[in-house]
């Protein structure tokens, strides 16, 4: 039961009163004996008795008296105790009655509890080890609160607090559960902000909108765009931040009317159309090729793209699995550019060239993550992901940095892992807590999706929404905020793997800030399935990364320009015949920085980052030469 402060008072003064009347009581019939008994004595010495009949008696009209007052005690007593049930029962609800429409009660829950129970997997990635807050279940009605605790959920604990059960105890009357996430607090990729969260009963939404106390942006100072508490609140995007950037620009029709210069949105009209007369031509021709080449597994492709500029990954990625043995007949091959295509058929892996809507993109590598190149290079990521899925393959998509240790098929395609199989979209986790990507945070490049109806118009949308990727720079936030509009509007079930379980899929995130996986990885203790040598600023230190992990496979002969050289010195390059020239049976190993990880210790190497923390301890040789003995003897 809930006792306010008023309540104890109450509760206290009933216990006072019970004592005085039972104190008033005792005392007054010891001092009723006490007066028999000495009357007795002195008539008993008077009359010279002895041992006289000690047994005393009380006179009816002194009963009389007792019971009087004791019935008056008794009857004050009652009408307290009412008055304090009145209090407990009306006044002393954790909610008012004008909120009762949606807040006749709440409870809270262990939100560790909650995010790890599988009944109630949201594919939100769990953040192992974080101290996490308690989770918040408001109830609309007295029936949906459960029935045991209908008192504490709308009064408090017996402290007045809001009561704690279990999750399942909580959601027992539930009929449906609606869930907001919110800020884990103030982070580096969160900016500090005095948030208020606020419900209101009306028509019921999904979306939550986002108000600022800062200016209009119609000005082109930045610096008259920052959160102030002068200004009134006023509605932004759900991304804006406190310095007053948009995650989510808008893209323009026009980049300048005047002079006829297309913007994103004319741009991707003319991409669409391209896309729209030749999709029938291009899912025929798509067709009969993996059929011809059998390039199906368990209903499943491996689709990747590249360009001239990212060809070195990909011979490393084919290269490395043929080393290893891994079956890759199911790979397919979008590539952009004649170079490029004329290399994946040399490594002998099944290649479709759609000229006419990814010929025009360009051959160069990105320089960096989101410069116009990287840009460019995600129409050709949705586009071949949008042709499988709607031959009906489901579709395992990864970018060209990637090296598999055994095949990731075999945990998707894994009955037995009940867990994964409803799940219409699995995403390795990007590791970015980034406001854009929340709460997410999906890597666009690595990921299983099913050719359903609801996968199929996830893709579809992110397709239409092409204006918007170009402008981003990145499809991979236009990706994650459609997914969660799916998720929300049509029941679609996404999957992003969090920390412990993204130990079987480590990328950019773990290569560069989780270094207990990096070791187990390169001492042999790993169960991971790949790496994807993502969080990566350009492709030469994705080469230097890959080569001092042990990982890379190409020869020099097939690297940058020397490559095209080797095609003209080869002649007609027919299907494998590259396969020699390029891939080594054995890693090709090199040092370059002593600050990241590597599979040998790269004591003499310079640092990359200014922190310039050792990935090797050079104080304990015996546990480089232990680490040394157990490869030896792996290999």
């Amino acid at each position: 039961m809930a006792w306010s402060y008023k309540a104890k008072s109450i509760v206290i003064l009933i216990t006072l009163i019970k004592i005085s009347a039972i104190s008033f009581y005792v005392g007054y019939i010891s001092a009723v004996n006490e007066t028999l008994n000495h009357n007795l004595s002195v008539t008993n010495n008077l009359n010279g008795g002895g041992d006289a009949d000690c047994a005393t008696s009380i006179t009816p009209s002194l009963q009389l008296r007792i019971d009087a007052r004791l019935m008056e005690a008794w009857t004050r007593m009652e009408e307290v105790d009412n008055n304090s049930e009145s209090h407990n029962t009306d006044t002393a609800k954790l909610f008012p009655d004008t909120v009762k429409s949606y807040a006749a009660g709440i409870l809270s829950v262990s939100g560790k509890e909650f995010l790890s129970d599988p009944n109630y997997d949201f594919g939100v990635p769990f953040k192992h080890g974080y101290d996490y807050a308690d989770a918040l279940i408001l109830y609309n009605s007295e029936q949906a609160i459960p029935n045991s605790l209908q008192h504490d959920a709308s009064h408090g604990d017996e402290h007045g607090h809001i009561a704690k059960t279990s999750v399942s105890t909580a959601l027992s009357n539930c009929d449906a559960m609606n869930v907001i996430f919110l800020p884990l607090g103030h982070t580096q990729t969160r900016p500090p902000m005095n948030d208020c969260y606020t419900i209101v009963g009306d028509y019921e939404d999904y979306h939550i909108n986002r108000w600022f106390r800062m200016p209009n942006f119609d000005t082109t100072d930045k610096k008259e765009r920052e959160l102030k508490h002068s200004h009134p609140l006023r509605h932004f995007g759900r991304v804006t931040l406190p310095k007053g950037v948009a995650e989510f620009d808008i893209p323009e029709l026009w980049k300048n009317q005047k002079r006829g210069q297309k913007g994103f949105v004319l741009d991707h009209f003319e991409a669409m159309r391209t896309f729209l007369e030749n999709f029938d031509t291009v899912q025929k021709e798509l067709k009969e090729l993996i059929t011809k080449r059998n390039a199906v597994r368990n209903n499943t492709v491996v689709v990747m793209t590249v360009n001239i500029g990212q060809s070195e990954l990909l011979a490393n990625f084919v290269c490395a699995a043929r080393s290893r043995g891994l079956d890759i007949s199911n790979v397919v091959v979008f590539p952009t550019d004649i170079e490029s295509k004329t290399l994946a058929e040399g490594l002998g892996v099944t290649t479709y060239f759609d000229e006419k809507n990814l010929g025009a993109l360009p051959k160069g590598e990105a320089k960096m993550y989101g410069d116009p190149i990287f840009a460019s290079m995600m129409q050709a990521k949705i586009l071949c992901v949008v042709y499988m899925i709607n031959l009906g393959y489901d579709v395992l998509f990864q970018d060209v940095d990637i090296v598999w240790f055994k095949d990731p098929l075999s945990f998707f395609h894994d009955e037995s892992n009940t867990a994964i199989q409803n799940f219409d979209i699995m995403f390795q986790h990007d590791g970015s807590g980034q406001m854009r990507y929340n709460p997410l945070s999906a890597n666009s490049g690595f990921y299983y999706v099913r050719a359903n109806k609801k996968a199929q118009y996830v893709f579809t949308s992110l397709l239409y929404d092409g204006a918007f990727v170009r402008k981003c720079k990145s499809h991979q936030q236009v990706l994650v905020q459609i997914l969660l509009e799916h998720s929300s509007f049509f029941g679609t079930k996404v999957k992003v793997f969090d920390k412990v379980e993204t130990d079987m899929f480590p990328g950019g995130f773990h290569y560069h800030q989780d270094w207990g996986v990096m070791h187990d990885m390169v001492s042999g203790k790993s169960n991971a399935y790949i790496l994807h040598m993502s969080w990566t600023e350009n492709k030469d230190n994705k080469l230097k990364f890959l080569r001092q992990m042990g990982e890379w496979y190409v020869q020099d002969q097939c690297i940058g320009h020397d490559y095209l050289e080797l095609v003209e010195g080869v002649g007609q390059v027919t299907d494998g015949s590259l396969i020699n020239q390029c891939c080594s049976a054995e890693p090709i190993f090199s040092c370059h920085f002593r600050d990241k990880p590597s599979k040998e210790p790269c004591f003499n190497s310079p640092c990359i980052d200014k922190r310039c923390r050792q990935f090797w301890n050079p104080m304990a040789p015996e546990f480089v030469a232990e680490l040394k003995a157990k490869r030896k003897a792996l290999n």
